[in-house]
């Protein structure tokens, strides 16, 4: 099975195999980060990054595919991912391909617990991640937004 794998991902293109492995990268780092540093500190780094580094606004790949490809590399990453360090990970290699995205942080109440829940939109839509996972509604808080505009 896994060799099946192995030879549809080396049939695609050379783009998409890139950033599935930027993808990889990217996750780890933000999983690490997080473990060490504040989120404002990691999403102030992030935008002076998109900031300072040209983007390749000639992709040719949609938006829905280059989410694919990271989302794919969610479950080979050898640091285990959580919903925040993918969302993080993917505003920044989505910026990279020229795409604005939002991240999200949603919160909620559900049967007296508090929980709390990261997800990426990017053209008007939910691109990584889900709003309400396991029937559970998340709602954005929007304090964050001064990040990333």
């Amino acid at each position: 099975m896994e060799t099946m794998k192995l030879r549809r991902f080396m049939r695609t293109n050379r783009r998409e195999q890139t950033l599935f492995a930027a993808g990889l990268l990217a996750m780890a780092a933000a999983r690490i980060a997080l473990l060490m540093v504040p989120l404002r500190r990691i999403l102030e780094a992030t935008n002076a990054m998109n900031r300072r580094w040209p983007r390749h606004t000639s992709s040719a790949m949609g938006v829905r595919r280059a989410a694919l490809r990271i989302s794919q590399a969610a479950a080979y990453c050898p640091v285990p991912t959580t919903c925040l360090s993918r969302t993080l990970a993917a505003h920044f290699l989505m910026s990279r391909l020229g795409f604005d995205s939002m991240p999200r942080i949603g919160v909620s109440k559900a049967d007296g617990a508090f929980g709390a829940h990261a997800w990426l939109e990017c053209q008007d839509g939910i691109v990584i991640g889900d709003k309400s996972p396991d029937g559970i509604q998340y709602q954005p808080v929007p304090s964050l937004e001064r990040f990333f505009t």
